[in-house]
C-alpha cells in the first residue's frame, strides 16, 4: 500500500514564508523604528509591477508603488524578495554557475531593487536548511558563503548580526533622535 504524499500549495507556502520572514525582520528592527511591525507583505508581492508588468513601470505613478514581497519602513536600504522551497539545487549547478531558477529569481529582486531605488537582498529558505541571503554587495563584516554570478551569498542570521546603519544608512537618525 503506498501513501500519498499531500501537494503543497506554493502561494500558501510562500505567503506563509513571506509573513515569517516580516515579523523577523520587524522584531530584529523594533528597537530602530519604534515599531513593533514596521515591514509587513506586500499584497501585490511585486506582480503589479513584476515581470511581464515591468511595463506599468513607466505608465502609473510610482510615488507610493511598493516593490517587492515586503513593505519596508523608511530609510531600510534594501527591496526584500522571499523564496520557500522543498529542495536547493545541487552543488554542481551551483559551481557551474547554472541554476535556472537562482538566475530567474535574482534577475527579478533586482528589477524589484531598481524600480524602488533600492538595493536587492533576496531570501532563500529550502526544507532543511539555513535561511540564505543573496545581495549584490559584499558585506565587508562577513564571509560569503558563496559567489553566484555577481552577488554573494550569506546565512541570514549572520547578515541581520550585522549594525544597524548597514541597513539604516540614511534613515537612523529619524528613529533614534
Amino acid at each position: 500500500m503506498s501513501t500519498v504524499t499531500p501537494k503543497v500549495n506554493g502561494k500558501s507556502k510562500g505567503s506563509s514564508y513571506e509573513r515569517k520572514i516580516s515579523n523577523l525582520l520587524s522584531s530584529r528592527f523594533e528597537k530602530v523604528t519604534g515599531i513593533s511591525s514596521a515591514f509587513r507583505r506586500n499584497t501585490d508581492s511585486g506582480s503589479f509591477f513584476g515581470g511581464s508588468n515591468q511595463r506599468r513601470v513607466v505608465t502609473h505613478d510610482l510615488n507610493h508603488a511598493n516593490f517587492g514581497d515586503l513593505i519596508c519602513p523608511d530609510g531600510f536600504k534594501y527591496s526584500v524578495e522571499c523564496k520557500n522551497y522543498k529542495a536547493g539545487p545541487t552543488f554542481a549547478a551551483i559551481v557551474k554557475g547554472k541554476v535556472a531558477q537562482w538566475d530567474t529569481w535574482i534577475k527579478q529582486a533586482t528589477q524589484d531593487a531598481r524600480n524602488s531605488k533600492k538595493e536587492m537582498l533576496l531570501i532563500i529558505k529550502y526544507n532543511g536548511t539555513d535561511d540564505l541571503v543573496f545581495v549584490e554587495k559584499r558585506q565587508p563584516t562577513l564571509n560569503p558563503l558563496f559567489y553566484y554570478n555577481q552577488v554573494f551569498g550569506y546565512r541570514l542570521k549572520d547578515f541581520l548580526a550585522q549594525s544597524d546603519d548597514k541597513f539604516f544608512p540614511y534613515g537612523l537618525e529619524k528613529y533614534y533622535y
